[in-house]
């Protein structure tokens, strides 16, 4: 199938090829073309509060660590060491006064510019100024920092678009949040069929009764931007009055409103005073993800509901892995090239298969 052909289909409603989401090449492609020139959360600016804080990434094949500077700037690098390739930075998170290198402690200041290395007096013409750490691009968005391998890409600003409007319109303050929870999941499944799962509630009253109790599936809404898609449902006023999930829906938050920001990163805004989940989608293999999923919530949330709105969204999680695995299961078996959608329900599906063509074209 050429390019322009798998255009077309994509246009009427049909879906990747089952390669796409089992060939090692196709794979391997994805890292290079979308996740290294794409804007990607790497965690929560209250993480990176103080002076050498930091925390790490992987953008494709691109290490990257953040960095919080004295100066109060974020500054973010490829951890990489420039003497022999050695990744710098091997925990997630932590504090340094410096960067220094496990292999032979070529050591960098917190603005990537190399300080020191053993040795380098006896090199007369080694000039520590051509040795800096690459810099990538990093910017935030409220509490949440991202970053960019591909120094020539548009300002995250400029992609977000409208997303962050959106989000002010729920009621939200989003600044208040603070993470309470963090927990992970692996999928064996490739990457795009949890996106593709996440992009459509058309599954939500077969698989998920829990979710299904809450947010009025008759009143809900899908709209699409460039960058990101966003879907919008109204709680239900069964569950309004208690019969429903039960963990704190009573707040500023009156509706449910779930958007997926390109490539891998959605934020999830439930009803109540700000109850939040945020999910980030990892690629690890053709056919392996690892599911990061961080639980926000304003102050005044407390930790009983905490617990019940984490037991609530583990249940569907653990419910999606299932569906998830098995459609991989299915797109491996050689019985399945491509399938067709109902676009009234899955046209966001539609939407992230396009942004993943138009990048790979």
């Amino acid at each position: 199938m050429t390019t322009i052909d798998l255009a077309a289909d994509l246009d009427r409603g049909y879906t990747l090829p089952a390669g796409w989401y089992t060939d090692p090449a196709v794979f391997n492609r994805e890292k290079d073309r979308i996740f290294r020139h794409s804007w990607q959360y790497v965690g929560l600016t209250e993480h990176l509060s103080g002076p050498g804080d930091y925390v790490t990434y992987r953008a494709g094949d691109v290490p990257i660590v953040v960095v919080r500077h004295p100066d109060g700037d974020l500054r973010a690098f490829v951890n990489v060491c420039r003497h022999r390739g050695s990744e710098l930075v091997l925990e997630q998170s932590g504090c340094k006064k410096s960067i220094q290198c496990h292999y032979h402690a070529w050591t960098y200041d917190l603005d990537g510019c190399l300080r020191s290395a053993p040795g380098i007096a006896a090199e007369p013409d080694f000039d520590k100024a051509d040795f800096s750490l690459y810099p990538v691009q990093v910017a935030t968005w409220g509490p949440f920092v991202f970053v960019n391998p591909d120094r020539a890409a548009p300002p995250l600003d400029a992609v977000l678009g409208d997303l962050p409007g959106l989000v002010t319109a729920t009621g939200l303050n989003l600044d208040g949040i603070r993470r309470r929870v963090h927990t992970t999941y692996d999928i064996a499944a490739n990457w795009k069929v949890v996106v593709d799962n996440y992009l459509e509630c058309y599954h939500c009253p077969t698989a998920h009764p829990g979710f299904t109790d809450l947010i009025d599936l008759d009143d809900y809404t899908i709209e699409e931007y460039e960058y990101f898609s966003a879907q919008f449902g109204k709680l239900k006023e069964s569950a309004r009055q208690g019969r429903g999930p039960q963990y704190g829906i009573q707040g500023d938050v009156e509706d449910g409103f779930y958007a997926y920001f390109w490539p891998n990163f959605t934020l999830n805004i439930y009803p109540g005073p700000g109850n939040v989940s945020i999910n980030l989608f990892l690629p690890l293999a053709p056919d392996r993800t690892r599911l990061v999923y961080e639980y926000c919530f304003v102050d005044s949330v407390s930790d009983a509901d905490v617990a019940s709105f984490e037991r609530f969204i583990d249940q569907v999680q653990r419910e999606d892995i299932v569906l998830c695995e098995s459609v991989q299961r299915g797109l491996q078996s050689g019985c399945f090239e491509q399938g067709k959608l109902l676009l009234s329900r899955e046209s966001a599906l539609r939407h992230f298969q396009k942004l993943v063509h138009r990048h790979m074209a």
